[in-house]
């Protein structure tokens, strides 16, 4: 409900999955519109197809489509994607792991975790005072 209501509160319609989906299309084109310059266009669409039960997160083509819409080749991305992205993409799951990182989201500053949209405020008071770190995390020297 959580996530609803932070999505209605956004002008965002959130339906529930109809199936377990392996997004590993949809992060590899992720990483395909960072590296190309299209990474907001590219989260938003996908985002909002997804949700609105209007894309198939696990279909190569369809992710290629959109890619191909926010201005990248989706041949290109099917060439990544069929290519050096796995590696990547299973590189970046095992170092966020390996960080503590198991769920969304999850947001790491100075080697520090913040699990849950209530801990952003926290985040950003590190942000602004990385120093405090030391004393809540009982790091402060005596």
């Amino acid at each position: 409900m959580d996530a609803r209501r932070f999505a209605n509160a956004q002008g965002l319609t959130l339906k529930g999955t109809k199936r377990i989906y392996d997004a590993f299309h949809s992060s590899a084109g992720m990483l395909f519109a960072q590296r190309h310059g299209f990474f907001r266009l590219y989260h938003d669409t996908v985002f909002k197809r997804f949700w609105n039960h209007e894309l198939e997160l696990d279909e190569l083509s369809e992710i290629g489509a959109i890619i191909e819409s926010c201005g990248g080749s989706a041949s290109e991305f099917e060439a990544y994607a069929n290519g050096p992205a796995r590696a990547e993409h299973d590189r970046i799951i095992d170092e966020a792991e390996s960080l503590g990182v198991f769920g969304v989201p999850t947001m790491v500053f100075n080697g520090e975790l913040f699990w849950g949209g209530d801990r952003i405020p926290m985040l950003i008071e590190r942000i602004r005072a990385p120093e405090t770190a030391e004393v809540a995390l009982g790091r402060h020297r005596r």
